[in-house]
């Protein structure tokens, strides 16, 4: 009777080495990939909202011109009081979780939503905001 050898191969030390690698340098450039598309994310929601929140504020004072004196300090009890918005408490913070500024320019008496988030966003990615 002939016997025979079975030869078994293992994976050596290396071979798992050079893997591990190449799944890290992928998953590196995927996560580098996914912090960018993470930030316009997070610029698109504030802008969006930025409009939102001045539309529904100049609707407030059409109905109410006393309250463009006020509107500063109580913008958001008007927000999470307003039938047009459907998650008041996802409309009071930008994206990067931090409150608006709302102010009402003295020249136009127009109202003025501001995210200082959104500003710096914007001075250092000059090149999405003048297509």
């Amino acid at each position: 009777m002939n016997k025979m050898t079975i030869k078994r191969r293992f994976v050596t030390l290396i071979e798992m080495m050079i893997v591990m690698f190449l799944i890290a340098l992928i998953t590196g450039v995927v996560a580098y990939n996914y912090r960018g598309s993470l930030d316009e994310g997070k610029a698109f929601k504030t802008s969006t909202a930025i409009t939102k929140i001045e539309t529904i504020l100049n609707l407030e004072v059409a109905k109410n011109p006393q309250l463009r004196d006020r509107i500063a300090g109580e913008w958001q009890s008007i927000i999470k009081a307003s039938p047009l918005v459907q998650d008041p408490n996802a409309l009071l913070k930008d994206g990067w979780g931090e409150d608006y500024q709302v102010a009402v320019d003295p020249e136009s008496g127009a109202i003025v939503v501001n995210s200082s988030k959104y500003t710096e966003y914007k001075t250092t990615h000059l090149s999405l905001f003048n297509k």
